[in-house]
């Protein structure tokens, strides 16, 4: 059977099979499902569900603790890469998380979300950085003392972390 032929038969099954599918105005439509009740969600349905403390430590930690894993090295292949991006968006996207979870006191809070930024862009330059390692650990560096600052102002210097 030469191409040519076979495209056309191709084209006439696609033709025939989207003409089958297609809706019947004639007929009346019935639902699969009912549709489900849409509330609008409200700043109290996303109370957190836990402490900052725990936050950190079962979201981010893991994720720090990678990322000084991989990048203790040159990471050799894309799936060291990969891991690197995981962990680097998971901590850059987490720091956005955190930066709406910030104190209730103004002044407080006012610092909480600048140093939540730092944390967001050096993250988010870390997560862009995959590939470079040089650029990698530079942004590393930078996010980490971002975190640390955090740490020093509101946790009264406990939990900093080490390059």
């Amino acid at each position: 059977m030469k191409t040519v032929e076979l495209v056309a038969i191709i084209t006439s099954l696609s033709g025939a099979f989207l003409f089958s599918n297609a809706t019947n105005t004639d007929q009346p439509q019935s639902e699969v499902a009912p549709k489900a009740v849409q509330t609008p969600a409200t700043p109290d349905d996303f109370e957190p569900i836990d402490n900052m403390h725990h936050f950190m430590e079962y979201v981010c930690e893991p994720s720090y603790k990678g990322l000084k894993q991989v990048l203790a090295n040159e990471p050799a292949d894309r799936k060291a890469w990969k891991a690197f991006k995981n962990h680097a968006l998971v901590l850059a996207e987490s720091s956005a998380l955190v930066a709406a979870r910030g104190p209730d006191d103004a002044a407080k809070n006012k610092e909480w979300k600048a140093i939540s930024a730092e944390v967001y862009r050096s993250g988010k330059s870390l997560y862009k950085s995959a590939g470079d390692y040089a650029e990698a650990k530079k942004h590393y560096g930078t996010m980490l003392d971002a975190c640390n600052r955090c740490h020093t102002v509101f946790a009264k210097g406990k939990y900093q972390l080490s390059k």
